[in-house]
């Protein structure tokens, strides 16, 4: 959401929220535990305000299903988009990996942007062979000339560097 995205699918979450790991709402607020309090747990995570279980950052864990609403939108997003960028991952955790190859199945242009060579990369229309921070700036600069500049006030496309199938 903080790149401007309306329609964002939250797949795995977001490790700026908590949420009750009895109830499974998200929290906004709660009180910090007192970790200099005789006998208590100086490490133990913050307590939900709602009924007292313990509070988790709101993402998917290994093992945990992805949450199944999220997972149909996706999978709706992937068979209705023109270009998918898959940016930063293994693409081997499934079901999230049978994304891109669901969105090629519908035609779109799928974007690899990767350090590493995964099982999407010769699948991929495009492979940019570099870390997302270096390379999604740069092509947001190549697709809107005239974007503003990184904090160091080089322009994204001059760090971009890596190599492109």
């Amino acid at each position: 959401a903080r790149a401007g995205s309306r329609a964002l699918v939250e797949l795995h979450g977001n490790l700026a929220r908590v949420r009750c790991s009895r109830e499974g709402r998200v929290v906004e607020r709660w009180n910090e535990p007192d970790g200099n309090a005789p006998g208590a747990d100086p490490v133990a995570p913050p307590r939900c305000p709602h009924c007292g279980a313990y509070l988790r950052p709101d993402v998917v864990w290994f093992g945990e299903a992805l949450p199944a609403g999220a997972l149909e939108r996706a999978d709706d997003a992937a068979r209705h988009c023109d270009l998918m960028i898959v940016a930063g991952t293994s693409a081997e955790v499934y079901p999230a990996a049978e994304l891109p190859r669901t969105a090629m199945a519908a035609g779109a242009v799928v974007v690899e942007v990767n350090p590493s060579e995964t099982p999407l990369t010769r699948l991929a229309a495009y492979a940019i062979a570099a870390r997302s921070g270096v390379a999604l700036p740069a092509l947001v600069a190549a697709a809107w000339p005239g974007h503003a500049a990184g904090p160091d006030g080089e322009s994204p496309s001059a760090r971009a560097g890596g190599g492109a199938k």
